[in-house]
């Protein structure tokens, strides 16, 4: 089953002032014989507890004719727990389902914002214009019917789970040495004044994000444990990560990174929990990441070679325009406008270089980088509770 994705707008806890500086002390009676890692130097607040979760009914908008096929469709909301309504009114909505009729209609109808969109049909074959216009407006599936009712009721059962204030923030490079791990430790640093953080090595072949925060003697669960994670198992992955700054990390022991099924289930494990999900991502897991992101980052140095990398990685990923922006690394002759113009991209962010020998998550600077973390951090928090 193809499918892409429209995720849903969540509330996002509220984040407090964000401190530029802060110093931790060597416990007492550390070793000395043997290599230590030196104090960090991030916000020293302390994390906010997660928003409650949201009670209400959850909701779902039926967009189309009165059928037997929305009959259907409402048959299995019900089982899910989920109301299916003819007409949004004042109620909040968890996702929207459309038929193939509406969809294909001429004008299509307008789909809001980033609320998940299931496509159902009664055809027994997708018909390829059909498909094209659902990735188009962002679904997150195509489903036949009744062929496709266990595929259905799985997706609104997944959609009608109550939801706690998270935000998943992917972070992609745009090319090769883009600097997408590094900025992606640095978001992870300027998230953790607002609750729990965890940072994931999305990478197939060992991304050595451990390396790169200098957390690889850290015990705890790798990619090597998660591989029989099930949906309930968040708090368990969460609270057996090792620690790295107070940042819980999930990379892997034995260079072996995840497959898209791990980091699917991983993210879906991990959303509802509340807190910061920053996932740094190797190009072949960013259609992955994307059914799960509120917030999807390209990383792109400022030069016509990197641009034009960048451009045709987004032709291969298709991804939906709603969660897609772009972080500017200023290394090379274009500005930052030039390069998300290029791109037909939202412009983040930009960032210069940081220092040589500098380490994400226990470097935390003033400027640079770190700063265009921090003031991109609060910015997507802040759309996020508006």
């Amino acid at each position: 089953m193809t499918s892409t994705s429209a995720p849903s707008r969540r509330a996002i806890a509220p984040a407090p002032g964000v401190l530029d500086s802060g110093a931790r002390a060597l416990p007492a009676g550390a070793p000395t014989g043997s290599p230590v890692r030196r104090p960090a130097r991030f916000p020293g607040t302390s994390p906010t507890p997660p928003a409650a979760v949201d009670d209400t009914a959850p909701r779902a908008l039926w967009i189309g004719a009165e059928t037997a096929l929305q009959e259907l469709v409402r048959d299995h909301a019900t089982a899910a727990g989920i109301e299916l309504l003819d007409s949004p009114g004042d109620a909040a909505v968890r996702c929207l389902v459309i038929d193939d009729v509406a969809l294909g209609g001429d004008p299509v109808p307008a789909v809001p914002g980033r609320l998940p969109l299931l496509v159902v049909t009664s055809q027994t074959e997708v018909p390829r214009a059909l498909w094209e216009r659902a990735l188009a407006a962002g679904a997150r599936a195509v489903l036949t019917l009744p062929d496709g009712s266990e595929e259905l009721l799985s997706q609104l059962t997944e959609l009608a789970r109550p939801r706690a204030a998270s935000t998943v923030i992917a972070v992609a490079g745009g090319c090769g040495g883009a600097g997408a791990s590094s900025f992606a430790a640095r978001l992870a640093a300027a998230a953790r004044p607002a609750g729990p953080v965890v940072l994931i090595d999305a990478d197939p072949l060992g991304g050595g994000l451990d390396l790169l925060v200098e957390g690889t003697d850290a015990d705890g669960i790798s990619w090597e444990d998660a591989t029989g994670l099930g949906p309930d198992d968040g708090v368990a992955l969460r609270d057996g990560l090792p620690r790295i700054d107070e940042i819980g990390l999930l990379g892997s022991r034995a260079q072996l990174g995840p497959e898209p099924p791990a980091l699917s289930r991983v993210l879906s494990a991990l959303t509802p929990l509340g807190g910061t999900v920053v996932v740094d991502l190797a190009d072949a897991l960013v259609p992955v990441a994307a059914e799960h992101a509120d917030h999807l980052l390209l990383v792109v140095p400022a030069s016509d070679h990197a641009v034009r990398a960048a451009a045709r990685r987004l032709r291969t990923w298709r991804l939906p325009d709603t969660i897609t922006q772009v972080v500017v690394r200023r290394r090379g002759p274009l500005a930052p406008a030039e390069v998300a113009e290029d791109l037909a991209l939202p412009l983040a962010a930009s960032f210069r270089d940081g220092p040589r020998g500098a380490v994400p998550l226990l470097d935390v600077r003033r400027r640079g980088a770190d700063r265009a973390a921090r003031r991109l951090l609060q910015r997507l928090l802040a759309e996020g509770r508006s």
